[in-house]
């Protein structure tokens, strides 16, 4: 009691001390302000203002710097021209003359370039004939669909006359002087596909055929400019069905049904022989001087006008899009469908343009059949060209009462019509029989097996040498079943890779599929088997009918079937077996189509496709593959019965095998690498990474996913350089090629298929795929998902090498959370970059995560250590300095360029291929003094402004003027149209009151290098005035063109309307949709190519969502654009912009303020057209700032109805602005 006593009383004394000590502190910090909060508001608020002037000060004080020193700029350039000017007229007389001496020379070095193109020798190498020399002769015509030129030729040594098909590749004008590294390997690729083209020839020179144009020989030369590939043919005089189609003329019914049954023929001869004609068509089918069909173009010119379009060629002759909507199909199956376009358009005289194509009921039965079964959506239902043979068309049924001759049997009478005009071999014999197949394979003709890469459950790589280029190639052979679904997933792999080129992208060449027919005893074998079967029917794993089967339930031994390779001892195959036709019943039931119906493999078919549940054999990667025999169909199952046969009673057996020729890459994959220690090679590391992005990057451009992006699939070339490939599981969907957006349902945590083959669901490795594609709820993911795996590999390539498959689990799986946890050993301070750029790529937001081309341009990123960084620099370094020596010396080498007299000839011919018209020119003059007097009425007075203006990367935007450059290196571009220079006459002269007029020429340039731009006639008639919100000279400038309107007949039947818009009400409804500011430009030019019909819904949606614009701020967009109609009518729907105090607030109310102003002025002046606002109208929103209006007819137009505009504008205070730069008086 004592003791608690004692701590009591201490405890008392500390408390107090306690309190004196934060009585002290109080008394001396607690100080009461000396102003109240107002006044301190107050005073950081006049702070804040001065801190502002003073800002405000700097910044006026360095432009007033800038602009004096750009006074100074001008001030000297003006000087300097004076000088010019003085020294250019004691040259003038030199120069003229020197000018009319070169004209002169010009012109007689033309003739002589002519005659030598005439004249000039061609030689070719032919394994047959040896060498061949070929005089050249006349030119016949051009093709644009096939991209070349036609010549008369005559072969000197036999006397021979022949046709030569040229292909001029000519570089890209994007493509300087000197190639970059990229630039040099595309071309090395081209040079390997005319490689590949000389091999496939002499292939096809084997072919002989009475109704084929036989190919002779093919070369290749290499020019300055150009490529060059002459396929040298057989003459064949006569002409082509086209001409009927330029005619429109329709062929007879007997005619044609001869003329089919020569084509079936020569068809069925090809893809018995597993070629593919590819560009079928009636330019393509010739009729020779005895009335016989000769089909060329086969094969060959789709692949060689197919490398005209890669994009280091100019494209002056190749149409990349036709004119109508058809589908395009390849393959077999490909050909079939172009036969039956041809025919249906040949009997009607006139092409076929709509889609879904629909036979006239008009046709004979038995022909509209035929022609249905040729053009049936569905490729498995089309019939193969075997089965049209058989045809009731092409073998119509004898009449009962035709009389009989004595000498007659009833053998004779049963010829049908395709044996009459057909030899009977060509008919009868089915393709690929015994004794034939072994004759023409194309793998074992023109390869050399090496040696064995790898191996896998759909068949092997082998390392191969072609035995022409004696160069190395990859070569996938995988057996195959055309019908099933494994085989829809490796053609899909095969289409991807035919559409890409790219340096860091494993190069495709070719696919082709061989088929070898064989007894049914080479397959499976029929012995008499006491053992019983089990109960479940399931066959035998021991010895008995069914042994050797493979882990699918189908027989190991089938590759001693194949064309026998070097290496078939060591490769293990997986096979798909059929009946060949002779076992099958007759009649339409066959399913001999299925054969070919998926073997068009450089094409995914974007039409719906019946089930695979009929096909012979099903493959499952499952470990139930054991019960898949028991799967077949009864009818289908192989024949196991025990009571004895001879072989030739056995039905023979077709074995399909698809052949991949992609390219070799020697040296590893990026996992062998990180496994040997790419961590310590930093350099290293980086440039694999960026070759790694580059092709990503491609990848993603051309709308592609590859979904699978791992070390393994990632190769080394013998350079070292980045080679990515496997695209297994990469896809292209249909209606998302520009952006690659898809969206999956996923059920579960195990992928699965849809009936197309594609993938959902949980896809690629699980270490590597992004978090958005392996959760389980509706996901919509983009190419981003390739950026997550790309994050991961980033880590493994800059982390030491894991030793065990468990600690690399561990790692990447920590490395895969949302906190991003790295290992403790991989330090921020040796892998500080390395470490944001991974953060950054495996950000589990997509929005947040880079795209491939934001993570080449960031600051993040080495500089790349390649050659063409080293030119860059320089050239870089070059043209920063306009007034050096070296800016000099480049460009004088550049105007020191001679112009060729081909050149000269050439520049220019397209504008004087037309014979002058007399009438044509009296009309002209009629319109141009109409119009003229119109304008003269309103007070207009002709004004012209200076013809070039410098070029400006702003005000051009959205447009592509004809840029030239002078001899000091500026660049001008001619005029684009008449209201660039008008502004910039108007801003630099200070005129505030003006109306004028003029009709001028404009220009477009044109993608054919070394050409004259394309020429236009344009009237302009502007309207200034110093009053600013005047809606009164829009209204004049619009009734005025309605008077024009008014005066021509001809315009007045088409019904015009005027389409009316603001662009503040254009940008209100923008912002309101959720478009960001600094993005409005961009979402501006979107929507003009929208309107204007040069996007797809679907592409545009794609640009949008790289917007970062939402799904539903896109419902949005589309809920307003949309609209159009009486401005009353709207209002209802544009009263939701007014509603809130804010920035679209204010833009809407005044673009509505300014059309409703516009429409009353209209009516007061008594315009007669109809007025529409449309809210969707986008016309150049750049350059204007108020109302924007267009002149719209619709009108029909190759059967389509399409807008015709004849004339637009709007209010361009802006634009003047722009141009109302700072004058310097002198």
């Amino acid at each position: 009691k004592c003791l608690l006593l004692k701590s009591y009383d201490k405890l008392i004394v500390m408390i107090f001390e306690l309190a004196d000590h934060v009585q002290g502190f109080l008394s001396e910090h607690n100080k009461p302000p000396s102003r109240s909060f107002h006044e301190e508001m107050l005073k950081n608020q006049r702070r804040q203002q001065e801190r502002l002037a003073l800002e405000q000060q700097q910044r006026l004080d360095q432009q007033r710097k800038q602009e004096e020193e750009m006074e100074k700029e001008i001030m000297a350039e003006i000087q300097r021209r004076e000088e010019e000017k003085r020294e250019e007229k004691r040259r003038k007389e030199i120069a003229k003359q020197h000018h009319c001496f070169g004209l002169c020379f010009t012109r007689r070095d033309t003739v002589s370039e002519d005659n030598h193109r005439s004249q000039e020798l061609l030689h070719f190498s032919n394994s047959t004939c040896g060498e061949l020399v070929v005089h050249r002769g006349k030119f016949i015509g051009e093709s644009e669909r096939l991209g070349r030129n036609v010549y008369y030729g005559f072969e000197a040594n036999s006397g021979d006359f022949v046709v030569i098909y040229e292909w001029s590749l000519r570089w890209n004008k994007k493509i300087g002087k000197f190639f970059t590294s990229q630039e040099k390997g595309k071309i090395e690729n081209c040079k390997k596909q005319i490689h590949a083209a000389e091999s496939e020839l002499n292939s096809l020179l084997k072919l002989e055929h009475p109704n084929l144009v036989h190919y002779q020989a093919l070369s290749s030369s290499e020019r300055e400019d150009s490529l060059v590939v002459n396929l040298l043919v057989e003459h064949v005089s006569g002409t082509n069905l086209n001409q009927s189609l330029a005619s429109h003329t329709p062929i007879p019914l007997d005619k044609l049904r001869q003329h089919t049954a020569q084509l079936l023929a020569a068809l069925d001869y090809l893809h018995s022989n597993s070629v593919v004609h590819k560009q079928l068509g009636a330019s393509s089918v010739l009729l020779d001087s005895q009335g016989n069909v000769r089909l060329t173009d086969y094969s060959l010119s789709k692949r060689l006008a197919d490398i005209c379009k890669e994009d280091i060629f100019e494209q002056a002759h190749v149409r990349f899009c036709e004119e109508t909507a058809m589908p395009t199909k390849t393959g077999k199956k490909g050909d079939v469908w172009s036969l039956g376009l041809m025919l249906l358009a040949l009997s009607q005289g006139v092409e076929v343009r709509e889609y879904p194509v629909t036979v006239p009921t008009g046709l004979p039965a038995d022909f509209q059949d035929f022609l249905n079964r040729c053009v049936c959506l569905n490729d498995v239902d089309r019939w193969t060209t075997q089965q049209l043979l058989e045809h009731s068309f092409l073998n119509p049924p004898l009449p009962k009462a035709l009389p009989q001759s004595q000498d007659a049997s009833p053998e004779d009478l049963a010829v049908d019509f395709a044996s009459s005009v057909i030899p009977r071999s060509h008919v009868l014999n089915p393709p690929f029989s015994s004794g034939v197949q072994g004759q023409f394979s194309r793998y074992s003709n023109e390869f050399e097996e090496l040696q064995l890469l790898g191996k896998g459950a759909f068949g092997a790589v082998i390392k191969v040498q072609n035995k022409l280029d004696g160069c190395y190639y990859a070569v996938k052979r995988i057996q195959v079943n055309p019908a099933s679904k494994q085989f829809r997933r490796i053609k899909g792999e095969v289409t991807l890779l035919s559409r890409l080129n790219h340096e860091n992208i494993v190069r495709y060449y070719n696919a082709w599929i061989e088929r070898n027919e064989t007894s049914t005893a080479g397959v499976l074998s029929i012995t008499d088997s006491s053992e019983p079967r089990s109960t479940d029917d399931k066959p035998p794993r021991g010895r008995g009918p069914l042994q050797g089967l493979n882990e699918l339930g189908l027989p190991d031994n089938v590759e001693d079937n194949a064309p026998p390779p070097a290496l078939a001892s060591s490769v293990e195959w997986s096979t798909s077996i059929e009946r060949s036709s002779s076992a099958k019943c007759s009649g339409h039931e066959s399913s001999d189509d299925e054969d070919d119906d998926e073997e068009d493999v450089f094409c995914a078919s974007f039409l719906p496709s019946h089930s695979d549940s009929e096909s012979d054999i099903i493959f499952d990667n499952g470990d139930e593959s054991t019960d898949e025999l028991s799967q077949v169909e009864p009818s289908k199952r192989p024949v196991t019965d025990t009571t004895e046969s001879t072989d030739s009673e056995r039905p023979p057996l077709i074995v399909h095998f698809l052949y991949i020729q992609m390219e070799y890459c020697e040296k590893s994959t990026l996992r062998d690498t990180i496994d040997q220690g790419l961590h310590q090679d930093n350099s290293r590391l980086w440039r694999l990474f960026r070759e790694i992005l580059d092709g990503l990057a491609y990848i993603h451009e051309q709308g592609m996913i590859h979904r699978d992006l791992k070390p393994v699939n990632i190769f080394l070339d013998s350079q070292d350089h980045v080679k990515i490939g496997d695209f297994g599981l990469a896809t292209d969907h249909p209606a998302n090629v520009a952006a690659g957006k898809f969206e999956v349902e996923e059920s579960g945590s195990m992928p699965k298929s849809d009936p197309t083959g594609n993938m959902t669901g949980m896809v690629g490795t699980a270490l590597y795929v992004s978090p958005e594609v392996q959760g389980n709820t509706k996901a919509t993911y983009n190419q981003k998902v390739d950026l997550f795996s790309l994050g991961i590999i980033l880590f493994e390539m800059s982390y030491r090498p894991m030793t065990t498959g468990a600690e690399r689990i561990s790692v990447l799986s920590q490395l895969r959370t949302e906190d991003i946890h790295f290992p403790k050993d991989f330090t921020d301070y040796e892998r500080g970059t390395q470490r944001k750029v991974i953060v950054w790529l495996l950000n589990h937001d997509p929005a947040l995560r880079p795209t491939a081309q934001e993570l080449l341009k960031s600051e993040l990123l080495p500089p790349p250590q390649m050659e063409e960084s080293e030119l860059h620099e320089v050239l870089q370094h070059t043209m920063a300095n306009v007034n050096g020596k070296a800016y000099r010396t480049m460009v004088g080498q550049l105007f020191a360029q001679i112009t060729s007299p081909v050149m000269d000839y050439t520049y220019d011919i397209d504008l004087h291929k037309g014979s002058f018209n007399f009438s044509s020119a009296k009309l002209q003059q009629y319109v141009y003094e109409t119009i003229t007097r119109i304008f003269k009425k309103h007070g207009a007075v002709r004004l012209q402004t200076p013809l070039l203006l410098p070029r400006n990367r702003k005000l051009c935007d959205g447009t592509e003027p004809a840029c030239f450059m002078d001899h000091s290196g500026m660049l001008v571009t001619l005029p684009y149209d008449l209201r660039m220079t008008f502004a910039r006459f108007v801003a630099r002269n200070n005129i505030n009151h003006l109306k004028r007029y003029s009709i001028e020429r404009v220009f477009r340039p044109k993608k054919l290098d070394r050409s004259h731009p394309r020429e236009l006639l344009e009237c302009a008639f502007d309207i200034i005035t110093p009053v600013s919100n005047s809606l009164l000279p829009d209204a004049e400038t619009i009734y005025t063109i309605s008077e024009i309107v008014q005066e021509f007949p001809a315009l007045q039947e088409r019904n015009y309307q005027i389409y009316l818009n603001h662009t503040s009400l254009l940008k209100a409804i923008l912002l309101h949709s959720g478009v960001p500011e600094d993005k409005l430009s961009q979402a501006s030019s979107i929507l003009c190519d929208a309107m204007s019909e040069k996007l797809t819904k679907g592409e545009v949606e794609a640009k949008f969502c790289n917007l970062s614009l939402s799904t539903n701020s896109l419902h949005t967009l589309y809920k307003y654009i949309m609209q159009k109609g009486d401005l009353h009518d709207l209002l209802p729907l544009l009263t939701s912009l007014t509603k809130h105090k804010t920035a679209v607030t204010q833009l809407a109310k005044q673009g509505l303020k300014d059309l409703e102003e516009l429409t009353m002025l209209l009516c007061r002046l008594g315009v007669k057209l109809q007025v529409v606002v449309n809210l969707g109208l986008v016309y150049k929103v750049q350059h204007h700032s108020g109302v924007i209006f267009q002149f719209v007819a619709f009108i029909r137009k190759r059967k389509r109805t399409v807008p015709d505009i004849v004339a637009a504008g709007g209010r361009y205070d802006h634009l003047v602005g722009c141009e109302n730069v700072r004058i310097v008086t002198c």
